[in-house]
């Protein structure tokens, strides 16, 4: 008995479906064969560009808050001596504090204002020499406010002496960050008492602030 064609569709119809689900199922894994893993491997000559931009971006970062360090140090350093000038001309003269009227109130308030301007300047990415010789001028700066306070005479000359040394110790660091004129040696003027000089640096010693 002969069958008719009508009653292979089905099974022709399964063949070919099967051979669309192989080819589909092959090209899946081809196209699985060839996908990227997803990680990545930079290329050594950029990685250098890249690390040496960066220490170059920290190393200017580094100087900039040097030199904003030195230039307000700077700026403040020359109304403190100014002020400080004042008061120990005077009492030089004197010899007595309740002869200076407020030149000692005046020259402790310039002292006070402008460590705090400076102290205010010093980061932690400050460079170390210019931070190191800067924090020690603020003590000194400490020391000459509080013997001003407590109406010292001859012990003034010592701390006053510190003073003087190491505010010309920021000038010096400074050179590297900003061009700092040649500086004059503090300029003695004698101390109250007649026994020795007390060595107040003249408001010349310090330059002024550079732009």
């Amino acid at each position: 008995m002969r069958r008719n064609r009508a009653d292979d569709r089905p099974s022709r119809w399964g063949r070919t479906a099967g051979l669309c689900a192989l080819l589909a199922v092959a090209a899946l894994a081809s196209g699985c064969a060839t996908s990227v893993n997803g990680s990545g491997s930079a290329i050594p000559g950029q990685v250098a560009i890249y690390r040496a931009e960066l220490s170059e971006s920290a190393a200017s970062s580094v100087r900039a808050d040097g030199i904003e360090l030195c230039r307000e140090a700077m700026s403040s350093m020359v109304v403190m001596v100014r002020g400080y000038n004042a008061f120990i001309r005077k009492l030089s003269e004197v010899h007595d504090y309740a002869g200076v009227g407020d030149l000692d109130d005046r020259a402790r308030a310039s002292l006070i204002a402008g460590a705090d301007l400076i102290r205010k300047r010093i980061e932690s990415s400050t460079p170390v020499d210019v931070a190191a010789s800067t924090n020690r001028f603020l003590d000194s700066t400490g020391r000459l406010d509080a013997a001003i306070g407590k109406r010292e005479l001859a012990g003034l000359n010592p701390i006053a002496a510190q003073w003087t040394r190491d505010k010309q110790a920021v000038l010096n660091a400074c050179v590297g960050y900003l061009p700092v004129p040649p500086t004059a040696g503090a300029s003695p003027v004698p101390g109250p008492g007649g026994s020795g000089s007390a060595p107040a640096p003249s408001s010349s010693s310090v330059p002024s602030p550079t732009p």
